[in-house]
C-alpha cells in the first residue's frame, strides 16, 4: 500500500488538501461561517494563515498535534488532535453535549479524502494518533461524532465504536445527533 505518516510541520503543512487545509472549525469558531464553509467567510490564505497560526502556537505549547497519512507521496488523510483547552470550538461541544474528561486529548479532525476511503487508511491514522496520545502519557483519547451520518470532520460515531471507543453522552444539537467518545489508553 505504500502508505506514510508524517507530523505536520512548516514544511508538510503545504501538502495539506482542501477542505482541510483551510478549515478553522475548531482553531477559530468566531470567523467559521455560518453556512458551515469557512471558505465563503474568508478568503483561502486567510483561512490557511489560521490554521496555520493554530498549528505554531500548538506545537510550541502542546507538541505534535497534527498528522498526514500519504499514498504513494499523495496526501490521503489527516488528522488533528490536542487538549480541548487548545480547541475553541470544543467549549461549545461540551456546553451542548458534554464536557470532554480532563485527562484525555480531544481528536478534532480524522478525515481520509473520499477516494482512499475503505482501505483501512482510517485505522491505521487512528492507531498512530491515539498511540502518539497514549506515549505522551495522557490517560485517554476522546472524540466528538456524528451520530446520523460520516459527513463529519472527525468521522462517524460508528467508526469509534468498532474502534474500541466506548460512548460516554449522545445528544441532539441542532439538526444533527452527537456523541462524545472515549478509548481508555492506560489501564
Amino acid at each position: 500500500m505504500g502508505a506514510d505518516i508524517k507530523d505536520i510541520d512548516s514544511r508538510s503543512f503545504a501538502d495539506l488538501f482542501f477542505p482541510c487545509n483551510r478549515c478553522i472549525y475548531w482553531e477559530a469558531p468566531e470567523q467559521f461561517g455560518s453556512n458551515g464553509d469557512d471558505s465563503r467567510k474568508l478568503p483561502e490564505k486567510d483561512a490557511s494563515g489560521i490554521k496555520w497560526a493554530w498549528f505554531e502556537e500548538t506545537l510550541k505549547t502542546f507538541g505534535r498535534c497534527g498528522v498526514i497519512l500519504s499514498i504513494g507521496g499523495e496526501a490521503a488523510g489527516y488528522a488533528q488532535y490536542a487538549p480541548p483547552s487548545l480547541l475553541p470550538n470544543a467549549a461549545g461541544y461540551a456546553q451542548s453535549i458534554s464536557p470532554p474528561s480532563r485527562d484525555a486529548v480531544l481528536i478534532s479532525c480524522l478525515y481520509i479524502r473520499p477516494e482512499y476511503q475503505g482501505r483501512g487508511l482510517g485505522k491505521m491514522l487512528l492507531r498512530k494518533v491515539t498511540g502518539d496520545i497514549g506515549e505522551r502519557g495522557y490517560d485517554a483519547a476522546e472524540t466528538y461524532a456524528r451520530d446520523d451520518s460520516p459527513d463529519n470532520c472527525s468521522g462517524p460515531t460508528e467508526f469509534y465504536l468498532k474502534s474500541g471507543f466506548t460512548l460516554l453522552a449522545t445528544k441532539k444539537w441542532g439538526e444533527a445527533t452527537f456523541s462524545l467518545l472515549r478509548l481508555t489508553l492506560k489501564k
